[in-house]
């Protein structure tokens, strides 16, 4: 096993337990389109502030640091599971994080690379690296665990949702946090995510998500309260499509419980200690 993950080379994924061949053809089909602002990853470059101001505000509560400082975060590490192009890797780094960005896809991680080469912050090589692996591949490969793990918008595609979020508590040291973002199994959520990007506004190619796969909130709770895991919180990320805009907002809105996680939203856990 090795010691420094960001030394290992990229892996053959074909075979990894978590990886849908079917899921995966989707997105390697519009790799080269990543970082385009407007085109089928539109809705994630709209919901990235959020998310990674989300990530920010918990990782300051969980390791009691200022939320308004990110000094403290340089020397802390963060997994990207599910990298993609980059986007939240990218933006993680940024904070001050020493960020391992992975996707179980070459065409996305090659887009990854080659994006981050245009940032002269990271030609050094030291705060930001990609890796084509799976989450269980890392795993047994390599004996680094991390500060923070992250995976968003990935868990709805993965075969086996349980183990894939095994493989991410156990690359979590003790005591880390582990965020996803994901899509609630509801009404709206179905509308939102699917007819109107991919049917109505053709923004994203038409059977990209199936709404079968989608988690309800206090499932995902389970599964990780199942593997030793500590909710911490959960919020939704409304979308405003006209306006291009994304909000975080609390899951219960007064009495009404969950009504802000209907469609897309992010939770937090810690590993315990």
């Amino acid at each position: 096993m090795h010691s420094d993950a960001s030394a290992l080379p990229d892996m053959d994924t074909d075979g990894s337990r978590s990886v849908s061949a079917q899921e995966l053809a989707k997105f390697i089909k519009i790799s080269n389109e990543w970082w385009d602002p407007m085109g089928p990853f539109k809705y994630l470059h709209t919901m990235n502030r959020p998310r990674i101001q989300f990530i920010r505000e918990i990782m300051s509560d969980l390791f009691r640091q200022p939320s308004d400082s990110i000094r403290w975060m340089a020397g802390h590490t963060a997994v990207d599971v599910g990298c993609g192009g980059g986007l939240a890797s990218e933006s993680l780094a940024r904070l001050g994080l020493s960020v391992l960005g992975i996707d179980a896809a070459a065409e996305n991680v090659a887009m990854a690379r080659i994006h981050m080469k245009s940032d002269p912050l990271f030609s050094s090589g030291d705060r930001l690296k990609y890796m084509q692996t799976t989450a269980e591949q890392l795993v047994a490969s390599s004996e680094d665990r991390f500060d923070a793990v992250v995976s968003l918008e990935v868990i709805e595609h993965v075969n086996d949702p349980v183990e894939f979020c095994k493989s991410l508590m156990d690359l979590a040291k003790p005591g880390a946090l582990v965020v996803l973002s994901t899509m609630n199994r509801t009404a709206l959520s179905y509308l939102v995510d699917i007819v109107v990007p991919e049917y109505l506004m053709r923004s994203v190619p038409q059977g990209t998500h199936e709404h079968s796969k989608f988690i309800v909130p206090d499932e995902l709770r389970l599964i990780f309260r199942s593997l030793g895991a500590e909710p911490l919180d959960t919020r939704g990320l409304i979308l405003d499509p006209l306006n291009n805009q994304c909000h975080l907002v609390p899951s219960d809105l007064g009495l009404l419980r969950n009504i802000g996680v209907q469609a897309n939203y992010i939770s937090a856990f810690r590993k315990s200690s």
